[in-house]
């Protein structure tokens, strides 16, 4: 493998698939965001949701100071005829030494249940694998969300463990995290 990074990280690589646009999230975004980082139903298992639009603003700049420090790359995935951002995709914990990093992901509640999260996730992940040169892709999550382990699952994402007692829900109980990791050389091409 190459010396990395292998794209230019003075230009964000905007992604597309058959239905979404993947691009930077520009400060204009931050009302669409704000809509579904607020929604308690979709933020349940998620960060505690938002409660005012400068926390939008402030996610937005903490985004984009990520990737021109080269730690992160978070893409704003819109629909490909209408602008309105309706998810949060990308790859947090990046060390390019050990080639992996972790995923996350959040999809406006509008969106469930369409195979958005399976498009965006498999249009990033082919970036990671083949742009950044990642080894391993590892994603956290609530071991009860339901969605997202389908969502892994679905994609080829194995199981490696669960942390007990890991999280503190809003339901005044602790909860399991799960940890799943995807290989390079288990990508189905």
């Amino acid at each position: 493998m190459s010396d990395l990074p292998i794209f230019d990280f003075s230009i964000f690589p905007t992604l597309t698939t058959e239905r979404l646009v993947l691009r930077a999230f520009a400060h204009a975004d931050a009302p669409d965001l704000f809509a579904f980082r607020s929604d308690a139903i979709e933020q349940k298992f998620n960060d505690t949701a938002m409660t005012d639009i400068s926390e939008a603003h402030h996610l937005i700049e903490w985004m984009n100071d990520g990737f021109a420090a080269q730690q992160q790359i978070q893409w704003a995935v819109t629909l490909r005829d209408i602008q309105r951002v309706i998810g949060l995709f990308g790859f947090n914990s990046w060390d390019r030494y050990h080639r992996r990093a972790e995923v996350g992901y959040d999809l406006a509640r509008a969106y469930w249940g369409q195979r958005i999260a399976t498009e965006a996730l498999r249009a990033i992940l082919s970036f990671g694998f083949e742009r950044m040169q990642l080894n391993r892709v590892e994603a956290g999550t609530v071991a009860d969300n339901t969605e997202s382990v389908r969502l892994l699952t679905r994609i080829g994402f194995k199981l490696d463990g669960i942390r007990r007692e890991y999280t503190w829900e809003e339901d005044g109980t602790y909860h399991g995290g799960a940890i799943y990791s995807l290989l390079r050389r288990e990508i189905v091409r």
